[in-house]
């Protein structure tokens, strides 16, 4: 159902696209590009690929760019591939080939600025690679700018060679080409002959054919250099000329100035923590790439490969993790993409069979439009709501007057997906309950108060309805389906973000601790066979841990998100544990980044009830102080601070309407609360009025006094 196809000034870099939030990100890169002019080039970083982290088995990295159809894929072999053909090289010295990458790596974890290295013996042969907009924001062509700088470190004469050759995808494809049945071109030619030569690359080494190739002698302590530009389309050999006239440092200077000035627009993490700041910020490059322009509107996508379509279930959450750390204008452009897809009669749908999305889609809309004030589409998100609401209505009617005894829930459905079973699925209502809450709001906030209170009242019964179904189904826990089994998938979603069960209901508990069991455990769950880790489908229960008071549980989970990452900061779908393998399931995966962020900013601040919650799942070295700027909340705009002195915790933030809890560091409970401050049971948090800014408790040592 998807419709989709096809520095010199830092600073006033980040001012300007505050103000110009909505141009396209080509528009952006002529403004970055413009600015960092002014300088001349950036000195070099000097960095090793090789001594970044990467959990997997086998390295690779994505080149992407917001908005455009295509990525390249950096493969574990050093190769390009754009899903239509791929560049392949092979660098030699004295004729024995270099060795594969150790790692492919991103500056500093995060920045898509990509390192890699080949060896053999005393020749190492370094490569770096950036993306960018090639022409403007009308195509959808990227080019890739790579240098491959060679270095003879040893104390002889080396004859060195490098051959690069254009080549149909591999058989199997690593990934299908994105666009559909656009096939490869009849003829993958470097460079051209004349100016209106269509050809796939240009290389400094020239050659018009397939291959181009270098060849050089060095002296010992000697480095040559090598350029290439590489397109995701077939490009004239003009426009491939006027693209490598630029230089490849001035391309990697305004690529970082373009993405330091995308995070720098968002909420602001200071946590004391490089590891955590750098993840937030890999993951929010891989958010704002995974987004694809057509038909005049912004669309979230599954992935820059195999996964580059909508899937709502994915979407929903690119676009709230998005909305949650201020990249506001970025998150209700993707949802107004996914207004796009309602269907007549009410419900949104992108894979057949996944009645989950009705509810996803309502959950983004709120998500997106409620923070920090109501967005100017609230209206439309408000019909459109209610029109998804009806829809649910009467499907749980016709299930009324068949007198089955699951009737009054959401009908049989296949999702070909995530519980992987022909049922009625527990999750697709968790969904369209939160569905139902998520359009009560919108439509309170656009004015529509009698909409807003016939949703309150449906939901209300619905609500009732799953209670005596759950009951019925005689479960301990939330089990993935009314009937049969299936694979636990939406049952996930129970406590948070469907909020349909409370944090403390002792079936979401023994549901975690079940899940948990299979891989020994809180932290990442199993999907099929027990050494199959899955990134994002338990992070749910990470958040559950903090709103049920189980810090250290939602660390754990925290911990492994983190952990599992390539070098690029970057999470894979589903991997093995054993063998560190994720075989086709390429990162980075936007739903994993998406858990990443909700469960760092979860932890720092909640806001999804009627209570502002802070620190609930804050990290012990947080505490040595931490600063939380420009997060969206529900009551306006929020910065916090917070640390720990000696037996003291002191909080300041912004003032909010409504009472805020506070929950102490871990191992601590509060000794003492000076009024208006309350004490809630258990020590743990305390309860701060409407109106407060600031908190100071005194602490003492958990097991204190027992």
């Amino acid at each position: 159902m998807s419709p989709l196809r096809g520095a010199c000034n830092v600073a006033l870099v980040s001012r300007i696209r505050r103000c110009a939030a909505l141009l396209a990100p080509a528009c952006l890169l002529a403004i970055s590009a413009a600015l960092s002019g002014c300088g001349g080039p950036a000195p070099e970083s000097a960095w090793d690929p090789d001594s970044v982290a990467d959990a997997f088995a086998q390295p690779s990295g994505a080149l992407m760019w917001p908005g455009l159809a295509r990525s390249f894929l950096v493969d574990s072999g050093g190769a390009l591939l754009n899903g239509l053909w791929s560049v392949r090289f092979t660098p030699s010295a004295d004729g024995t080939p270099a060795g594969p990458p150790l790692r492919i790596a991103s500056e500093d974890r995060w920045l898509p600025v990509l390192r890699w290295n080949r060896t053999n013996g005393d020749v190492h042969w370094r490569f770096e690679a950036v993306g960018w907009p090639a022409r403007s924001d009308s195509d959808s062509v990227l080019a890739v700018s790579l240098r491959v700088r060679v270095v003879n470190s040893g104390s002889a004469e080396q004859r060195v060679k490098l051959e690069a050759r254009l080549d149909s995808m591999p058989q199997p494809p690593r990934f299908v080409a994105p666009d559909g049945d656009t096939p490869p071109p009849r003829v993958l030619a470097w460079n051209g002959v004349a100016a209106r030569d269509s050809c796939c690359g240009w290389s400094e080494a020239g050659g018009a054919g397939a291959v181009t190739t270098f060849e050089a002698t060095l002296r010992a302590g000697e480095q040559r250099e090598l350029r290439f530009v590489l397109p995701s389309h077939p490009l004239p050999r003009a426009d491939l000329d006027a693209c490598a006239r630029i230089a490849h440092t001035r391309r990697v200077a305004n690529v970082r100035a373009f993405w330091s000035g995308a995070i720098a627009h968002g909420t602001r993490f200071e946590l004391g923590d490089p590891d955590v700041e750098r993840a937030l910020s890999a993951a929010t490059v891989v958010l704002l790439a995974c987004r694809e322009r057509w038909g005049g509107n912004w669309y979230p996508i599954g992935g820059p490969f195999q996964y580059r379509d909508t899937w709502i279930r994915d979407g929903a959450r690119l676009i709230q993790a998005l909305a949650i750390t201020n990249h506001l204008a970025e998150a209700r452009a993707c949802a107004a993409g996914l207004a796009t897809l309602q269907w007549p009669q009410g419900p949104f749908l992108t894979q057949r069979g996944q009645l989950d999305g009705t509810g996803q889609a309502l959950w983004a809309f709120e998500q997106a439009g409620l923070r920090p004030a109501p967005a100017p589409e609230i209206g439309g998100f408000a019909r459109q709501a209610m029109l998804a609401c009806r829809w649910g209505e009467w499907q749980r009617e016709l299930g009324r007057g068949a007198g089955w005894p699951y009737g009054r829930m959401l009908p049989f459905a296949d999702p070909h997906d995530g519980e992987l079973t022909e049922a009625p699925l527990v999750g697709n209502d968790l969904w369209m309950l939160a569905g139902y809450r998520a359009a009560a709001r919108l439509c309170g906030a656009a004015g529509r108060k009698q909409d807003s209170t016939t949703i309150e009242a449906w939901r209300a019964v619905y609500a009732t309805d799953f209670a005596d179904a759950l009951a019925r189904r005689g479960s301990r826990d939330v089990p993935p389906c009314w009937q049969g089994e299936g694979r636990d998938w939406g049952n996930l979603t129970a406590a948070w973000p469907a909020q349909v069960l409370a944090p403390g209901d002792p079936r979401v508990e023994r549901m975690a601790r079940r899940v948990w069991r299979t891989v020994g455990g809180a932290g990442l769950l199993s999907y099929g066979d027990p050494d199959s880790l899955q990134t994002y489908v338990g992070a749910d229960l990470g958040v559950w841990a903090m709103l049920a008071d189980q810090p250290a549980t939602a660390d754990s989970v925290l911990a492994a998100v983190l952990a599992w990452r390539n070098a690029s900061g970057a999470g894979a779908e589903l991997f093995s544990r054993a063998h560190r393998d994720y075989g086709w399931n390429l990162p980075p995966h936007p739903t994993s980044a998406a858990a990443l962020v909700a469960l760092v900013r979860n932890a720092l601040v909640f806001d999804d009830g009627d209570t502002l919650m802070l620190t609930l799942g804050a990290r012990d070295r947080w505490w040595s102080g931490a600063k939380v700027s420009g997060a969206p909340t529900r009551w306006g705009m929020l910065d916090l601070s917070f640390r720990r002195e000696g037996d003291h915790a002191h909080w300041s933030w912004s003032a909010v309407p409504v009472w805020t809890a506070l929950r102490v560091p871990r191992g601590t409970r509060v000794a003492e609360a000076p009024a208006p401050l309350v004490r809630e049971p258990g020590g743990h948090r305390v309860l701060a009025p409407p109106g407060a800014t600031s908190a100071d408790v005194r602490l003492e040592a958990e097991d204190a006094g027992r």
